[in-house]
């Protein structure tokens, strides 16, 4: 069956007897009062929302969630509050597809289980779902959900087009396959927290990569992704059972949005855990890889699919991009909540109008940042809307609305913001946001974006300013961008698509601003605490001069604490004498030594002297 068309099952047009009798048999498992404005279609967005607002009942809560039309043709069905013993059997029945087999799969925490079906179910039919535990759903009969249907997904050019940078990438003698690109730190002024600098170099020349600086700009630790397709988003340190790591999503992103995977990193720079998205998803999108304490990670998603564009002005045939959460089990890879943006935002929220003839899908809601907040909801950040929701994870219903066309806050002086990115909450009942203000780079020359810290009233349904952050050079970010807030109250901001990041003290003073070479940009930028001590050892390169000199340069990629560097040298590589020693000077320290032996080799000790690692002995050149 083709994606290019609508499915007979979900085209509204189309009178086949298959689209009739599934969408009779899913009223009568659904209830037919639920469903008393579900006439024209499985598309009509009336009949979704009289469905996703139906009362719900007690029971074992499910995902796909009753009522959806946006589940994935090759997902699994997910039941939490339930252990594997319990569920007993499940029953399954597509009403094209028929009956589905699969294997029941535990859940790692023991409070739930996954049935992966041993087929994929047809887009547009309706599934109904029975087990021998009562299921949650929002009326009497079978617990009963939709499948989409996909849409062709056609990449698009980046946002912004930038000319290749003037100063060419680094290169090392020690590390002649790394790239990265030269930093320029233009204020150094003194007052940052402790820390390292964390970000994505997205850059036109070189290599991109994942990054750390110092506050010198200097290079810590760099790592192209694995393929040259992919980039690295979102470089970042988290918590994962108790040991710090290092994350980031590996992907392509053809046109604002990705298409990957995400990794977890070790201390040692080693990959612990690579994820990939649930139910047949085509690959995770970049925006967000955020860890909880549960042992799982919230990821967001883009799914084209065909859907009633009509309410936006479009085609009652048009497609557009769904905007997906899912929480995911990082033992086991299992889904274990799923959100969808169709099921609960309407495409006329979207502030970006459709084009006409256009090729691409209809990205309505650009889906950008989630995470929970002290309640367990969840904080959703849409771009396109120019709006944050509050997400009621038991019900998937908004909560609330900030900010966009349908907000349920009072926006007070100076809290309007637009195409917004990185929505936080705070303890004190703060939100802080990167306010990007505009998408156009060639917009009116009082734009600018900021930093923006908001105090939200719910009672009162109120939104305050409390502070905001600009840069002194009023930069305009059309994309990306963040804003993180540091343990000593500084904050620290990635300027997206401007190739700047900043931080600032609480009272607006810039106390550090760091550049890429020009076109470079990252998708976010951070400050962390980090101890970095990598598997391998540190490496060493040595070119011999006729008088007897030797300069050696060594280095060791990712090593947070080495203070000082000494040569050892000798006629036999197993026995080696120190000739030399240099504090570390940056990521490759550069030392000059007298000797006639004929290997070289380095150590790197710490600020006591110990020796933290040795290199393999090397032959000067």
């Amino acid at each position: 069956m083709s994606h290019s068309q609508p499915d007979s099952a979900t085209h509204p047009a189309n009178k086949s007897v298959a689209f009739r009798s599934s969408r009779r048999a899913f009223l009568r498992a659904a209830g037919a009062g639920a469903f008393a404005v579900a006439a024209s279609s499985p598309l009509h967005s009336a009949a979704r929302t009289a469905f996703a607002h139906g009362q719900s009942t007690s029971g074992v809560q499910v995902f796909p969630r009753h009522g959806t039309w946006t589940a994935s043709p090759y997902t699994e069905i997910s039941f939490r509050g339930v252990a594997t013993e319990d569920l007993g059997a499940v029953t399954v029945i597509g009403s094209e597809s028929g009956g589905h087999s699969g294997v029941l799969l535990p859940h790692s925490d023991g409070d739930g289980v996954s049935f992966v079906p041993d087929a994929r179910f047809q887009p547009g039919e309706l599934v109904t779902v029975e087990a021998d535990v009562p299921l949650e759903r929002s009326s009497d009969g079978p617990l009963s959900f939709g499948v989409v249907q996909p849409a062709p997904t056609v990449p698009t050019p980046d946002e912004r087009v930038t000319d290749a940078p003037e100063t060419p990438p680094r290169t090392f003698r020690s590390r002649p396959d790394l790239l990265p690109p030269v930093m320029d730190v233009t204020v150094s002024a003194g007052g940052t927290a402790p820390g390292l600098v964390f970000l994505s170099a997205s850059i036109p020349e070189g290599q991109n990569g994942a990054m750390i600086l110092d506050n010198s700009g200097e290079l810590v630790w760099f790592a192209p992704p694995n393929s040259d397709l992919d980039k690295h988003y979102d470089v970042r340190v988290q918590e994962y059972q108790g040991q710090p790591v290092i994350t980031f999503a590996e992907a392509t992103a053809p046109g604002g949005y990705g298409l990957g995977h995400y990794v977890m990193c070790d201390s040692s720079y080693q990959r612990i855990a690579q994820l990939q998205v649930g139910n047949g998803f085509p690959g995770g999108d970049v925006h967000e890889f955020l860890l909880t304490p549960r042992g799982t990670a919230l990821i967001t998603l883009y799914h084209a699919v065909h859907w009633d564009l009509s309410p936006a002005g479009g085609s009652m045939y048009g497609t557009t991009m769904d905007g997906i959460v899912q929480e995911i089990d990082i033992e086991t890879g299992r889904v274990l909540f799923e959100w969808h943006s169709l099921d609960h935002v309407a495409v006329d929220e979207c502030v970006r109008p459709l084009e006409p003839g256009a090729d691409r899908p209809y990205d309505y809601f650009h889906i950008n940042s989630v995470e929970d907040d002290a309640q367990g909801s969840l904080i959703v950040s849409a771009r396109h809307t120019n709006a944050i929701y509050k997400i009621d994870r038991l019900t998937g219903e908004v909560t609330w609305r900030l900010n966009g066309t349908q907000s349920d806050f009072t926006m007070g002086p100076g809290t309007p913001f637009a195409y917004q990115h990185d929505a936080r909450v705070h303890p004190n009942g703060e939100m802080t946001l990167f306010d990007n203000s505009e998408v156009d780079q060639d917009a009116d020359a009082h734009a600018h974006s900021r930093g923006l810290v908001l105090e939200l009233d719910e009672d009162a349904m109120t939104a305050a300013l409390v502070r905001e952050y600009i840069h002194p050079t009023d930069i305009l970010s059309v994309s990306q961008g963040n804003m993180q807030v540091l343990p000593n109250g500084n904050v620290f901001i990635g300027w997206g698509s401007a190739p700047v990041f900043s931080e600032f003290a609480q009272d607006g003073e810039m106390v550090f601003n760091c550049r890429f070479p020009e076109g470079g940009t990252s998708y976010r930028a951070y400050r962390f605490l980090w101890a970095g001590q990598p598997k391998e050892p540190p490496v060493a390169a040595a070119v011999a001069s006729a008088s007897g000199e030797v300069t050696v340069y060594a280095s060791w990629n990712g090593a947070t604490e080495v203070a000082s560097w000494q040569v050892l040298a000798g006629s036999d590589p197993d026995v080696l004498q120190m000739a030399a020693s240099a504090p570390r000077s940056g990521f490759e320290t550069t030392i000059t030594v007298q000797t006639t032996g004929a290997y070289i080799a380095v150590q790197a000790l710490d600020d006591a002297g110990n020796v933290l690692g040795t290199s393999e002995a090397i032959t000067p050149v």
